[in-house]
């Protein structure tokens, strides 16, 4: 929309930031702090975003790959000296140091070993006489790692989550600044809401408009979250402070719960194809700071490389 200066001299300051609001010095800075935050992050939320995504794969992996439960049809169960013997083959290659037997049925039998002064263990079924595979296999350690960097930054606990406070904190600032510029006038804020072809709009900046507006809520709650699981004490405080019986173990927190829930997206006995919906909206700040950083380069940077 296009206004004549004479028009736009005569408006107050919140006309201005209601019908254009490009003209504000209010929005001039803020655009500059949402630029250069994400700049500064965006590496950060670049893995951040990524690791999330795997992450809701965890319990998916841990099912997929965890061998301890046996896949014979067989009734015959072997036992004693013959559960030893055969282990024994089966692993001649190795010590056999200790046999765990199972506690529940169809549980496999837990076998420790020791080659060249390297220990190891592995599942064993004991109906079959078969090994099944290692009790801790690399595609579960991949995503337990990539749970630690996730959740810890391959760091304490301690140190970690307080680091990742510290990003959450400064996302939430980036995606609150992001969301007042995203504002781009009474007539023509309808197109932060969506991508047209015939937009004046490169698509690159109606994608990253477009997944600002509509994943607001997520982004509000990913950071927060951040900060909760660093310093929970503000929120116990404010719990606290709504629940009017602090002696009973009944508390007003489930807003919290559900907060959490919406972090990792697990929600117990949901839909079985929501994890994998959270995989990909957990890959949105990533594709956000791609467009912005890609956007910013066509725009500013540039220019100076030519």
């Amino acid at each position: 929309m296009f206004f004549p200066l004479y028009r736009v001299n005569t408006l107050n300051n919140w006309q201005r930031w209601v019908q254009i609001p490009q003209s504000t010095l209010f929005r001039r800075v803020l655009f500059q702090v949402h630029l250069w935050l994400g700049l500064a992050l965006g590496l950060y939320i670049l893995l951040i975003s990524v690791s999330g995504s795997g992450v809701v794969l965890r319990p998916q992996f841990s099912y997929w790959f965890d061998y301890s439960e046996v896949i014979s049809e067989a009734d015959i169960e072997l036992s004693g000296a013959l559960l030893e013997a055969k282990v024994t083959e089966v692993y001649e290659d190795y010590t056999v140091t200790r046999i765990v037997l199972p506690t529940r049925p169809r549980q496999a039998v837990y076998v420790s070993l020791e080659r060249d002064g390297i220990e190891s263990s592995r599942y064993f079924d004991q109906y079959a006489g078969t090994d099944l595979g290692s009790t801790y296999p690399w595609q579960i350690r991949s995503i337990e790692w990539l749970t630690r960097f996730h959740d810890d930054l391959l760091m304490d606990r301690v140190t970690g989550r307080r680091l990742n406070a510290i990003g959450g904190g400064l996302f939430l600032v980036m995606v609150i600044s992001g969301m007042t510029i995203w504002w781009q006038g009474k007539r023509q804020w309808i197109q932060g809401t969506q991508i047209k072809r015939a937009s004046p709009r490169t698509i690159l900046w109606q994608l990253h408009s477009f997944l600002g507006f509509w994943s607001l809520i997520l982004l509000l709650v990913w950071g927060l979250t951040a900060i909760y699981f660093a310093f929970p004490q503000p929120f116990d405080f404010v719990i606290d402070a709504f629940d009017s019986d602090l002696e009973d173990f009944d508390r007003p927190d489930a807003w919290l719960l559900f907060l959490i829930e919406l972090h990792f997206g697990r929600f117990r006995g949901s839909w079985p194809w929501l994890p994998y919906l959270w995989i990909l909206l957990g890959l949105i700040p990533a594709i956000m700071f791609i467009s912005g950083f890609v956007l910013w380069y066509k725009r500013v940077l540039k220019k100076y490389l030519k």
